[in-house]
């Protein structure tokens, strides 16, 4: 937090003193430069002064990094996956991973673009920012901390609300500005006066098989490494490492020190994508495009680093597709109700645990399945025990389900927090997640927080279409009142049954 203020007060600093006389001085305002990894940022709307403070178009930083900009009047949401952003038009406060941040101006929409206060955008959307006064340019740039930015992680409640995550390392697409995709500063190549190297990477070169070698002068320190999923890439993040000026890799474009090398001979590894992702510290972005999760080692030798891409993780390797059966055959549909015996899960404002919700809602769910003809349900537990996550996947795969179905509820550092969110992992559960997302809504009748992506384990091993629902946040007095009501658990029950049929193409 220390450094969330510190990062503020220098931004504001910054943009007050380029801010002019304001919206109601008579001269013109004066605006810095801005720049997002060294390239200058376009826009067909310019940004303005108001109140001596400068708003700028959101589009134009947020999608410049990778993240998504929804509108809907008149509320703004900015998000990549794993960090979001709510602004108001015209309110002062925004709610960032669930928690309420003072704005120092409302965000306003003016031609059909949504104006926003320039330093609360950058430093929630993890970038770093530099100062340069002989050009008068304010230089933002994606730091090479791909949590950078995330406030207390995703969704605060998602990750820590109870859910299957607090079993599961690494489960978020990280990365402030979308890690998998490579940036560049658009120096020339080599380093730069004022960048901060202590070693020339001097090419990436693959030798068919498996291994990638770089070779680089100078003295690198430890890799930086973040794994990424949907779609999956590894990360390789070079410190304090820019390209050496006769780099023998051929860049796809060397004004943008950026370049990728296609692979057709592993199993697994299908591209390597890089660029000098930074200059404010020079760093060096190695990217793996890869199918599926897939082991890797790293191996240091006198003046080069060897990263060894090996098999794939066999249980991270996605089951074909499912579709559904046209025959008369019977479904067979996993019903996970989270949590349970000694793990109480996520606590309710109201007193209760959430593991009472969810069991509650999965017998609803069983008792309708047991009146359909061609659906038999199976329960991960039939009582008030505890399971062990393996132990869920077990029985699922060992059943040969046909779907799988995880009933969760949430909670948050924000008592404001409130909604439905439904998540998949494998590509193949996304169809499905879609349908029991819109029934979901339907059911609680609360927020609509998205379909989204994680590696919950449960979700993961399964071999067949699985999703999570986190029906409501428990943190929240009206959706705790909704999820425990007796009525809304039956309508809930009622529209996941009618999900399961629409997807099996039933109804």
């Amino acid at each position: 937090m220390k450094k969330l203020v510190s990062a503020v007060m220098l931004l504001s600093l910054i943009f007050s003193v380029f801010s002019g006389v304001g919206a109601s001085g008579a001269a013109a305002a004066v605006l810095p430069k801005l720049f997002l990894n060294g390239i200058e940022l376009q826009s067909s709307v310019a940004p303005k002064v108001v109140n001596q403070l400068t708003m700028v178009p959101l589009r134009v930083v947020s999608e410049g990094i990778g993240f998504q900009v929804d509108w809907t009047s008149p509320t703004v949401q900015v998000g990549n996956g794993t960090s979001k952003i709510v602004l108001t038009l015209g309110s002062s406060t925004a709610v960032v991973n669930d928690q309420e941040i003072k704005l120092d101006s409302a965000p306003f929409a003016e031609s059909n673009t949504t104006f926003v206060p320039l330093r609360f955008v950058s430093q929630n959307l993890g970038l770093g920012v530099d100062w340069d006064q002989a050009a008068q340019s304010v230089h933002l740039y994606q730091t090479s901390d791909p949590n950078a930015g995330a406030g207390n992680g995703v969704d605060a409640g998602s990750s820590t609300g109870g859910s299957e995550s607090s079993n599961e390392s690494g489960q978020t697409d990280n990365g402030s500005a979308n890690p998998g995709d490579t940036a560049s500063n658009g120096s020339n190549v080599g380093a730069e006066a004022g960048m901060q190297v202590n070693a020339l990477l001097k090419a990436i070169d693959f030798d068919g098989l498996n291994s990638i070698y770089l070779p680089y002068d100078g003295t690198m320190g430890e890799l930086k490494t973040t794994l990424l999923h949907s779609p999956e890439r590894i990360v390789f993040d070079l410190p304090n490492t820019a390209f050496d000026a006769g780099f023998t890799t051929p860049f796809t474009n060397a004004a943008s020190q950026t370049g990728e090398v296609t692979v057709d001979t592993h199993v697994s590894l299908q591209k390597i994508r890089f660029s000098l992702f930074s200059d404010k510290p020079a760093t060096v972005r190695v990217v793996l495009d890869v199918t599926s999760a897939t082991n890797y080692e790293v191996v240091r030798e006198p003046g080069a680093v060897v990263i060894r891409v090996l098999d794939p993780i066999p249980g991270d390797i996605a089951p074909p597709i499912t579709t559904p059966n046209t025959g008369s055959g019977v479904y067979k549909v996993v019903i996970d109700a989270g949590h349970g015996g000694k793990d109480p899960g996520a606590p309710s404002v109201n007193g209760r645990h959430e593991k009472e919700f969810n069991f509650a809602v999965a017998q609803k769910v069983m008792a309708l399945l047991n009146k359909e003809t061609r659906i038999k349900g199976i329960m991960t537990r039939s009582t008030d025990t505890f399971v062990e996550l393996d132990g869920r996947v077990k029985i699922a795969n060992d059943a040969k389900a046909d779907l799988f179905i995880s009933i969760h509820a949430n909670r948050a550092a924000s008592a404001s927090a409130s909604g439905a969110e439904t998540y998949y992992t494998r590509a193949n559960s996304k169809a499905f997640a879609d349908v029991m997302h819109k029934h979901l809504v339907k059911g609680t009748g609360l927020n609509d927080r998205k379909v989204r992506t994680a590696n919950f384990r449960v979700i993961k091993y399964t071999t067949m279409p699985a999703v999570l629902l986190e029906c409501g946040y428990l943190s929240n007095k009206n959706d705790s009142s909704v999820l425990y009501n007796d009525a809304k658990q039956n309508q809930l029950a009622a529209e996941i049954v009618l999900g399961i049929k629409e997807y099996l193409k039933l109804n």
